[in-house]
């Protein structure tokens, strides 16, 4: 996971990104899929088609919303949809901001993960936040 969460975040350009997907095809870990499911809403970025932007964005959403179903007490998976809404438009309604914000802020302590990703996760929440 160390290693998926440090690509994820690297990711710049669609070459990157599509590398990214066809990579968790080798990554055994279900932890991986709020990163996955990101990424396949991140394709519309790369696509100039409404239609095929909408649908990326629905595919990703539906996969990571499974997973936090699944997984409600995840903390990536709660990080990585507060990011996603923090950059998806409005009129999409995607909006779990302060519920996810809330419970990334009040769980990061005591999360099973790196102080440096604890960090990393803080700023990129507190960067989209201040855009």
């Amino acid at each position: 996971m160390p290693e998926v969460r440090a690509d994820f975040h690297a990711i710049l350009t669609e070459d990157e990104l599509m590398a990214f997907i066809e990579d968790m095809d080798n990554v055994n870990c279900e932890f991986k899929l709020p990163y996955l499911a990101s990424a396949i809403m991140r394709q519309a970025e790369f696509t100039n088609w409404p239609f095929r932007k909408l649908n990326h964005f629905k595919e990703g959403r539906e996969v990571l919303e499974d997973f936090i179903r699944a997984n409600p007490n995840n903390i990536e998976g709660r990080y990585i949809r507060l990011l996603c809404q923090l950059n998806a438009p409005s009129f999409l309604n995607y909006d779990n901001i302060d519920e996810d914000r809330a419970f990334v802020n009040k769980n990061i302590e005591t999360a099973n993960l790196t102080a440096d990703y604890k960090k990393i996760m803080l700023f990129n929440i507190k960067k989209h936040t201040n855009k």
